[in-house]
């Protein structure tokens, strides 16, 4: 367990050094690849209920994505942090220019019952990573966020991870509290592991 452990840690460290790396124009390019195949994802030709998030520290970034499904008439929801570590709540947005920062520099929006979206009701979830293999394995920040969040959606709700290509590593190593990922879209590919439509 302990070499586990390390090994994510190590793998973690080694990915992020290399996102914070990355020109501005090649995340600009690769996250417009990205969406472009968000366009056109057969999953998306009627309105789902759609949990997202708000890209940071070199991340594809999902301004523009968040911004297409909101035109394109599909249920937005974006998450809000909660006090205890590891656990968040997703509240459903009409308008990206009214988010806030977190503590982590995280946009967020004002969390309110009425907009609250509950676990069950999500039809799809994008999810961030920093690491992924072709099993559909995903390493994530270490917080237990998503991983949280993924065992409370229903079985139905499409999982799908973005990433670009040099986040895809030969081997995760997983640990028993880690979900694994149904998709992963990247620049140059759309990689599913687990076909749901």
């Amino acid at each position: 367990m302990q070499n586990a452990k390390e090994d994510r840690a190590q793998l973690r460290s080694k990915i992020l050094s290399t996102r914070r790396a990355l020109p501005e124009d090649y995340i600009i390019q690769s996250s417009k690849t990205v969406l472009g195949s968000l366009l056109y994802h057969p999953f998306l030709r009627q309105k789902r209920r759609i949990c997202s998030y708000m890209n940071v520290r070199g991340e594809i970034n999902t301004h523009e994505i968040n911004d297409f499904l909101l035109k394109a008439g599909h249920t937005l929801a974006l998450p809000v942090m909660g006090d205890r570590r590891g656990h968040m709540k997703f509240y459903t947005v009409t308008d990206l220019l009214r988010l806030t920062p977190n503590k982590f520099s995280i946009l967020e929006p004002q969390p309110d019952e009425q907009t609250l979206l509950i676990p069950d009701n999500v039809d799809m979830i994008l999810v961030p990573l920093v690491g992924f293999d072709m099993q559909g394995n995903r390493l994530g920040m270490g917080g237990g966020y998503y991983d949280r969040m993924l065992k409370k959606v229903s079985a139905d709700c499409l999982c799908i991870g973005l990433a670009y290509d040099f986040q895809c590593v030969e081997e995760i190593p997983i640990e028993d509290w880690d979900m694994p990922l149904d998709e992963v879209i990247t620049p140059t590919g759309h990689h599913i592991f687990n076909r749901k439509y």
